[in-house]
């Protein structure tokens, strides 16, 4: 492991170690439910991700996955929660490792994409979502995803200018490189099939705003942000968690025919394994009904 990976690993057992001024574990993910709190802000963004991750695997008959960079285990558990399957949920951290064990009881292994540690054809699906635009060796980190596959490859990541990157690029844990839908175009000269799919309209942020309806912070004054926040029991009243689930499919078309902030890649490793109608319904109410309750992580100091 290099030194920029180990500073990743070190800053990420940090993260993944975080509660809230209540003494709850802060969640990457929004694992408490919709609006509940106590996670990171982008609801929207977090909720439309994990329902095309959710429906894509709706079209594989599968018995084991991974998920490869799976924080606290959100996806992972949802996994096998909706298709009973075998899912490991792995992450650099071991800390975001711990979580997933404590919260969702899955099996969990601290690894390096760059270097996984699983024999050829380990996992019918390998997901790896949000994590790539992390890796200093992105192509070494594909080669290994696809190495552990025995059917397919889910990648999600974002979709945003070389600018954007390079301004934040000093951040912990930061994203090292711009993608587009042709990052991945390199393995179908090797022969392997790849579909592609945009999510995350940025026209639709604001409305996703209102729906979330969750209390901004900020270090100084932001009239606009003070008014958001004043709007809110209002917001709560006009626009529930159906808002939410109308907002996903919405945002299905907008992005398919307008812009989009992120993007989906499935690599189909056999052909012949996804089958062009779903084998298994999944609808939007699955995605933000999913929830545990509030967790205490243990022996935080």
């Amino acid at each position: 492991m290099n030194d920029y990976t180990q500073k990743t690993r070190d800053w990420l057992d940090v993260r993944f170690r975080q509660t809230d001024s209540q003494g709850v574990y802060f969640a990457h993910q929004p694992i408490y439910g919709f609006r509940m709190g106590h996670c990171e802000k982008s609801l929207p963004h977090r909720y439309i991700l994990t329902y095309h991750i959710m429906n894509t695997l709706s079209h594989f008959s599968f018995e084991s996955l991974i998920d490869v960079g799976g924080a606290e285990g959100y996806k992972g558990a949802m996994v096998k929660h909706l298709f009973d399957a075998d899912v490991k949920s792995c992450d650099l951290s071991q800390e975001a490792c711990n979580r997933a064990e404590e919260i969702y009881n899955v099996d969990t292994q601290a690894i390096d994409v760059q270097d996984l540690p699983f024999e050829t054809d380990s996992f019918d699906i390998v997901l790896c979502s949000e994590v790539l635009e992390h890796v200093q060796e992105f192509e070494t980190a594909v080669e290994q995803l696809v190495r552990v596959s025995r059917k397919a490859v889910i990648i999600t990541l974002p979709h945003e200018s070389q600018k954007h990157v390079e301004k934040h690029r000093t951040q912990p844990h930061a994203h090292l490189r711009s993608f587009n839908l042709s990052s991945l175009d390199y393995l179908e000269s090797r022969g392997f099939k790849i579909t592609r799919t945009k999510m995350n309209n940025p026209f639709l942020k604001p409305l996703g705003l209102l729906i979330e309806a969750m209390p901004r912070t900020h270090k100084r004054p932001v009239p606009l942000w003070n008014l958001y926040n004043r709007l809110l029991p209002l917001l709560r009243v006009l626009f529930g968690q159906r808002s939410m689930e109308f907002l996903i499919h919405l945002d299905s078309f907008a992005s398919r025919v307008m812009s989009y902030n992120s993007m989906m890649f499935v690599i189909l490793k056999d052909t012949t394994a996804y089958s062009t109608r779903p084998l298994k319904q999944i609808r939007s109410s699955h995605i933000v009904d999913f929830a545990v309750p509030y967790h205490y992580v243990r022996n935080h100091t």
